[in-house]
This record gives C-alpha cells, structure tokens and sequence, in this order.
C-alpha cells in the first residue's frame, strides 16, 4: 500500500484504538466527541481498505479478530510514535503535565509506591497519574502504559531499570509463638497454624531453602488470604505464621508486632526475585514520564530497595 493510501486510513486505525481501550463504538464516540455511527464508518473503511475483519460484532460485546489484535498493536504503536513526536518538540519545555499510566504489583504499589505519590502530584500540579494495580505483568504496548515495575526478567525491547529485590520469609506475633512455641526446624511448621496464599493449588505446600539446604512442608491454617497486607494483619492478632514479602513486614517488625520465624530460611514462591522499573525509550523523553521514572528511582535508593542490583537494558 503506499503512502498516499495509508495517510487516509491514520484515522480510522485512531478509532480502531478507542474502540479497543473503550469497548463499544458509542463509548469511543463519546470519548472522541463524535458519534457511534461514524465511528462504525470508520471501522468499516479500515476493514475494507485492509481486506480484513478486525471486529466481530454482536448485540452484547465487540471482540477482537486474531487479525483485529495485530492490527491494534501497530495502530496503538503508530499514536505512540505519534505522541512520542509530539514529547520530543515540547521536550525543551520544562513543564510536566499530562497522564501517566503506571501498572506494579498489588502490594508493591500499595506499601512502597503510594504513600509517596502526594509528594509527586504536589511537586507537578499538571500531571495527571493512573495506576494500574495487578499481580498479572502489565503488557506496556496492549494495556497503554507508560511505565511497568516488573518481577522478574524485564521484557526485551524496553528500559529495565532495577527498583527493589523481594524475598519471601515468615513471621508471627510474639503472642502466638509464646503460647505456640518457635519452630527450630522446617518440618515443625506442620504443627502449627500457617496463613499461605490458596491462590493455587499447591500453595499450601511450602519449599524452604537455605543454602544448599532445601525442605518441603505441607502447611494448614484457618486462614489464607491471597492479599499479602491481610496475612499480615491476621499473624499480628495471632492466627499463625504468615508468609510474607520482606517489605511488608518492616514496620511491624519495627514495632515489635511481628517477629521472624526460621531467620535464614527463604519461601520459595511466584512473587518473590528482582523487580525492575520498566519503560520505553521514546516515551522516557516526554518530560512528565521522565518526572515519574526519576521520581520513582529515586524513591528506591532512599529507601535502599534496589541496593546490589544491576540495571539492563
């Protein structure tokens, strides 16, 4: 196809992209100040000129053809260059303004990331930032965002710039182990009242390790929660030992109301490893993602999260 007969279909794969992130035709109408027919219009020309279906349409939902998905990945990877030519000319301009979309991992987010974002909207007046809160790694290119912190091996292709190391350790309240016991060994936490995730089969079964070391323990409790703020409130009122990300645990263990079970011993499990901050190139020129990514980074080194790691690209 050449260029004369793509420039007329830039629009209509714009509307393919409302569509998709709105999900029906009047949504995408309302959000682009237009109406459902003419963005039916545009679907079709774009479907025509391609020789394509990209949607199938019923009287409930819209879906996505396997054609239709690809199709939005470049039509999604076009406003993005777009954009991005836009960020580059008002680079040289230092005010930060406009949305931010950031996805991270429930308790990441909730416990390290957002009791510091008042300071980051009270510095930039102009932004405007939307989070994205899942345990399911955010795809930056399908779910628009700008910025992803990741557990594990970084995406290739984007900027992986390390935030924070995660462990998996256990804890209890001096209370329960005082009328409990401490265990010493492994195989003990079998006698006791554990709270897991039961978010999978198998999380009842936990792998310990130390060194060289390596023991496996079905666990039991009456409670399990696949929220990691919720085991830890449940082992400070003393319902057992809790399977936690070590940085949940560090103002309680400040306090005194949870205390180390096992200390050496690591939970082997999902949510657990190095995470990584990370981006686009091309977006990290727009000045109001740049302000995010620093922001964030530097956060990490304050609170000495990402000490010893290394970062990628």
């Amino acid at each position: 196809m050449r260029t004369n007969q793509l420039i007329p279909l830039l629009p209509d794969l714009a509307a393919l992209v409302a569509v998709a992130e709105a999900g029906s035709f009047s949504a995408a109408a309302r959000a682009q100040g237009t109406t459902p027919s003419a963005v039916s219009r545009q679907i079709a020309r774009l479907e025509a000129a391609l020789g394509l279906t990209v949607l199938e349409r019923s009287t409930r939902k819209l879906r996505l053809t396997a054609g239709g998905q690809e199709v939005l990945r470049h039509a999604r990877s076009m406003l993005d260059a777009a954009q991005a030519a836009c960020d580059g000319a008002a680079s040289h301009a230092s005010s930060v303004e406009g949305r931010v979309r950031l996805a991270a991992p429930k308790a990441a987010l909730r416990q390290i990331i957002h009791p510091h974002l008042p300071a980051l909207l009270d510095a930039y007046p102009q932004l405007a930032l939307e989070l994205q809160v899942s345990d399911t790694p955010a795809d930056l290119i399908a779910d628009g965002v700008d910025i992803a912190l990741r557990l594990g091996d970084p995406p290739a292709g984007y900027v992986a710039r390390p935030f924070m190391e995660v462990r998996t350790l256990l804890y209890a309240s001096p209370a329960y182990l005082q009328q409990h016991g401490t265990p010493q060994q492994p195989a003990e936490l079998a006698r006791h009242s554990c709270l897991h995730l039961a978010e999978l089969p198998g999380d009842d079964e936990w792998c310990l390790v130390r060194g060289a070391e390596r023991h496996v323990v079905q666990v039991r409790g009456r409670y399990a929660s696949n929220h990691s703020e919720m085991r830890r409130e449940a082992a400070e009122l003393g319902y057992g030992i809790a399977c936690l990300p070590d940085f949940t645990a560090r103002q309680q263990l400040a306090r005194g109301t949870l205390q180390p079970v096992l200390p050496g011993w690591q939970l082997l499990g999902r949510y657990q490893g190095s995470s990584w901050l990370v981006y686009s190139a091309d977006r990290y020129r727009a000045p109001r993602v740049r302000a995010v990514v620093d922001f964030l980074l530097a956060l990490a080194d304050r609170l000495g999260t990402a000490k010893g790691m290394v970062g990628v690209v």
